[in-house]
């Protein structure tokens, strides 16, 4: 099935406005269902998906970056020696304040 999307800009409104032409049905019954559940109007939450879809990571950047992070804290542990007690804790923060 065809969805044309037509943007065009309201003269006095100064936003944007989208029309969606052959909406699937069942695509407008689940975006119904979300916006009742986030007490949101169907526009609400389509504008809601729209922005969180495009500020979202791609996959393979996400993937990078987490496999950086995981990275970088293999090397924290590798050169941490052990486990502190609560006592050496104390200390170092007895340490620390004078």
């Amino acid at each position: 099935m065809r969805v044309d999307l037509i943007a065009f800009c309201c003269q006095n409104a100064g936003m944007a406005t989208l029309t969606i032409r052959n909406l699937p049905e069942q695509l407008h019954e689940t975006l119904k269902l979300r916006a009742k559940r986030n007490h949101r109007s169907v526009n609400q939450q389509v504008i809601a998906e729209l922005s969180l879809a495009i500020t979202q990571e791609n996959l393979a950047e996400r993937n990078a970056r987490v496999e950086r992070e995981i990275l970088e804290i293999d090397a924290l542990r590798a050169r941490a020696k052990g486990f502190l007690t609560a006592e050496q804790i104390d200390e170092a923060k007895r340490e620390g304040r004078a």
